[in-house]
């Protein structure tokens, strides 16, 4: 489980690096459309787009081969997360927890992320890529008040 919420974190975060990356790209490039500049020079960085694909690589590797021991199913393994098998009631009853506390933390977490979407005017100078942070926070809560709920359970 660890494991899982681990490798889930590190494929959002290089994810969310990926996409800053590209959205100043893009930014870029909309100036030049605007200004109508005669040089049409965009530079991407290339470390961040190769770390993701060769960690993220490794990271779907692992947790796939991870998913297919344990589903023995193609078609479970590669749709149903780890998280969702359960074995019997007991780990039903932990998982319908973690569940409902992670489906809570949303309701929390949308309010009080779209208030932190109110400053973006003051910082978009120095964070032109801050709604795309604030957007991948949703799936970090989640899945953290998932892992929390599921180990608070699971010690019971």
């Amino acid at each position: 489980m660890f494991r899982s919420i681990l490798g889930t974190t590190v494929l959002i975060i290089l994810f969310g690096w990926v996409m800053s990356v590209f959205y100043l790209a893009y930014a870029d490039f909309a100036d030049i459309v605007k200004s109508q500049q005669s040089s049409w020079e965009v530079t991407i960085p290339l470390l961040p787009i190769f770390t993701f694909i060769v960690i993220g690589g490794i990271i779907s590797v692992f947790l796939h081969y991870a998913k297919k021991q344990k589903f023995q199913s193609w078609k479970k393994a590669l749709f149903l997360p780890v998280e969702l098998e359960e074995a019997d009631e007991r780990e039903k009853y932990i998982t319908a927890q973690a569940c409902r506390a992670s489906y809570i933390s949303l309701w929390i977490a949308c309010p009080v992320i779209t208030g932190l979407l109110c400053i973006y005017p003051f910082i978009s100078e120095q964070m032109p890529y801050y709604p795309i942070l604030l957007f991948l926070l949703l799936p970090l809560i989640q899945v953290f008040a998932y892992a929390t709920s599921w180990h608070r359970q699971s010690r019971i």
